[in-house]
């Protein structure tokens, strides 16, 4: 079933940055693309109705004219085998349930960045449509650091060499990527699921720094910028201390998460500088992206439920302490005045009443 080539048509989900970065580079590149957004927006509005994006910035300039735009799932799907869904996590829930009932047997979905959204979207599966066969494989990062700048214009200033990828079940994963390199040539394959969320920098550096400077962010009134004014040494102390808490759980589950040097830490970009490459002079295009302008922003409300909490909750599963870890969800939830402990759990991906051997099998096997 898996060893049809992918069609050249494609379909990309999503309504935000990355998803619109997708289409273009994608359509750029001369495949044929089904953009779809489920929700209304005026920005997915503009895109819908000029039937094109712009990309702009130092990688890539040009024009994509978009072969569908619609906001039916359904019809965006129906006529590809590789399915894109490009959404925060927090968005995950809404597309999965809109997806399952027209999903057909074979199709590949790619959830862009997991967050463990693999094990989500299998679970709501078993519950929705226990007979589709659909291979399920989730990434650690989108390829892109983009940003919208207009009514359908994205300014393209970062791509990541580098994209982790697995397959569930992870004895998938091999085969999963050799189908998708043509199309996604930056992808790496990595041992599981869990390995590839896990290594997602994001909730390493989003909400530590974030969190360490809330009274900056709330007294410049949304004139911050992260990676200039955020990230000294002291912070990226508490970066990697997050870091290797993740690698220490995931160790004690039996696999490795991505690596970095002590020198990648010791920057204002932290481990994005070495994630994420510009043209030229990496670290200073990092230090021009604004934000966090809130404390509402996805680099604590998205970054800390969805991809701290089930980190903490596996670590606690096999004995293995995350202070800094569960210091931040808590913190979080005080400051945010949400319970960031009832993000992404154990029972929402289907491990909850797993024991270690049984979950490690799980994500390698699917049973």
């Amino acid at each position: 079933m898996w060893d049809e080539p992918l069609k050249k048509r494609i379909a990309v989900l999503g309504g935000g940055n990355g998803a619109h970065m997708m289409a273009a580079d994608l359509t750029l590149r001369g495949f044929d693309v089904n953009f779809c957004h489920i929700r209304k927006s005026p920005t997915f509005s503009a895109t819908l109705e000029k039937g094109e994006i712009e990309v702009v910035g130092p990688i890539m300039q040009g024009t994509a004219k978009i072969s569908k735009i619609s906001a039916n799932v359904e019809d965006a799907i129906s006529d590809v085998n590789l399915i894109n869904i490009v959404v925060s996590s927090t968005g995950h829930d809404a597309y999965f349930n809109e997806v399952i009932p027209h999903l057909k047997d074979g199709q590949l979905v790619i959830v862009w960045a997991g967050d463990a959204g693999s094990l989500r979207l299998a679970k709501l599966l078993r519950e929705k449509a226990p007979g589709k066969k659909v291979l399920i494989v989730e990434t650690n990062t989108i390829p892109y650091g983009t940003r919208l700048i207009g009514p359908a214009k994205c300014n393209l200033f970062l791509t990541t060499p580098r994209v982790l990828l697995s397959a569930f079940p992870a004895r998938e994963t091999k085969k999963t990527a050799g189908m998708i390199k043509d199309v996604f040539p930056m992808v790496t394959a990595a041992q599981n699921v869990l390995s590839v969320s896990f290594s997602n920098p994001n909730p390493t550096v989003h909400p530590p720094a974030s969190l360490l400077n809330v009274g900056c962010i709330q007294y410049s009134k949304g004139d911050f910028y992260l990676y200039r004014q955020g990230i000294t040494e002291a912070v990226a102390q508490v970066i990697k201390a997050l870091h290797d808490e993740t690698a220490s759980v995931a160790r004690a589950y039996g696999f490795k998460i991505a690596e970095y040097k002590d020198e990648d830490f010791r920057t204002t970009g932290t481990i994005m500088g070495a994630e994420f490459k510009a043209p030229f002079d990496t670290i200073g295009v990092l230090a021009e992206v604004k934000g966090p302008s809130t404390l509402q922003d996805r680099y604590i409300t998205e970054d800390i439920p969805y991809g701290l909490t089930h980190r903490s909750q596996l670590g606690k599963k096999v004995n293995v302490p995350t202070p800094i870890i569960d210091a931040t969800i808590n913190i979080g939830s005080v400051v945010c005045q949400k319970d960031f402990w009832e993000g992404r759990t154990l029972e929402d991906l289907g491990l909850d009443g797993k024991t270690k051997e049984e979950i490690i099998r799980y994500v390698v096997e699917g049973k």
